[in-house]
């Protein structure tokens, strides 16, 4: 395993798995697969309660399956979607002020991925910008599982070489406009189509940070706007390793975009839907192939000889 402390970080998903495969080996699988399936639809159910708050149909909260995390997750069974659904129940449960599931929420987010600590980090600056020392010191320790995990796994697994994530803040993101990756696709269509995809999901994500800075001004300061502002800060210091293509930066990036989406339907302002949306495309165009292999056979489409 490439990176071995980094990745076994990343506790939540497989935990879960393993617990309801009961420790077997040959349904872990089905497991897996299951808690993927069951955090889309834990994201779906809180963004239609997130919609339904502001007087929007419900059915909007299928929104959700549109983000990068969750059409990366469906293809490579990656634990982004779940921190992007658990960061859809952080927000629910702040506005509805249940502050028992919030710390719940935080918890396992840290243990989900590493910017899940941005879960708890916005609940403990929330509670010091308004001197209340001890609701953030309540709050820190739903960090503690996940530090201690980190540390435990620090002893105990040898240091992950060096790699690139972070970098100048906005240096990768507006190089990545005017580099083109190497794609390794004969078809020149098919070149052509990626290459597109990949200009208009780094766009995208250029006008969704601007978005977001507009909003956030305008919004009033709590730990949902603080952890949105996190991701976007995230955004901008994301490095070329992580740049180099939208399954890569749409992943971390998704509790940002799944902020704007719901923002968006919510007041209205339906060509705001475009630029998250334009990164999901340059994530969604990796299905383009099987399907169309699919629709083929189905078909029954011979290629001329």
């Amino acid at each position: 395993m490439d990176a071995p402390q980094l990745r076994y970080r990343r506790l939540l998903v497989p935990l879960l798995a393993w617990v309801f495969g009961l420790g077997q080996r040959q349904w872990i699988d089905g497991s897996y697969i299951s808690v993927e399936m069951a955090f889309v639809a834990l994201g779906v159910y809180w963004c239609a309660r997130l919609l339904a708050r502001r007087g929007r149909s419900p059915v909007w909260g299928v929104l959700f399956v549109a983000v990068p995390a969750t059409l990366a997750s469906f293809d490579r069974m990656l634990v982004d979607g779940a921190l992007t659904a658990l960061f859809a129940g952080f927000w629910l449960n702040c506005e509805e002020e249940k502050w028992g599931r919030v710390w719940v929420i935080a918890m396992l987010a840290s243990l989900t991925r590493e910017t899940g600590l941005f879960l708890p980090a916005a609940l403990i600056v929330d509670q010091l910008l308004r001197r209340n020392w001890r609701r953030a010191a309540w709050f820190a320790s739903s960090s503690l599982p996940a530090l201690i995990w980190y540390g435990y796994l620090a002893e105990v697994l040898p240091r992950d070489g060096a790699y690139s994530v972070l970098t100048f803040p906005a240096w990768a993101l507006l190089r990545r406009l005017f580099w083109l990756r190497p794609i390794a696709l004969l078809d020149p269509r098919g070149r052509a189509l990626v290459f597109v995809t990949d200009f208009l999901a780094v766009l995208g994500l250029i006008v969704s940070l601007v978005l977001a800075a507009i909003w956030l001004s305008k919004c009033r300061r709590g730990p949902v706007t603080l952890c949105v502002g996190f991701f976007a800060a995230l955004t901008l210091i994301l490095g070329a390793h992580i740049m180099i293509e939208p399954f890569a930066f749409g992943r971390p990036t998704s509790p940002l975009l799944l902020w704007l989406l719901v923002e968006a339907v919510s007041s209205q302002a339906w060509i705001a839907l475009a630029p998250p949306l334009l990164v999901s495309l340059g994530v969604g165009v990796v299905f383009i192939s099987p399907l169309w292999t699919v629709v083929k056979g189905v078909l029954g489409y011979r290629p001329p000889v």
